[in-house]
């Protein structure tokens, strides 16, 4: 299911969420505007651990804290 940011937040409030497929704004790899969520049980260091192995794209984003996130720092 793909959500903007702001849904995110609203339906998974504080929580990692694992997204594919992610969508930014002028494609510039930072500024998250929506994405598919395959993941929502996972912790932090899980997602990292899939992002650095490549498991199928994943990235990692903390619902209330729209600024740079694991994974990201490759594409700046």
């Amino acid at each position: 299911m793909r959500l903007t940011c702001e849904e995110m937040a609203i339906k998974y409030p504080n929580q990692w969420l694992g997204l594919k497929n992610p969508i930014y704004m002028n494609n510039d790899g930072v500024t998250l505007l929506s994405a598919e969520i395959v993941y929502t049980d996972k912790t932090c260091d899980e997602l990292l651990e899939m992002q650095i192995d490549g498991k199928d794209g994943i990235t990692g984003w903390y619902t209330t804290d729209n600024s740079l996130q694991l994974g990201m720092a490759g594409v700046v």
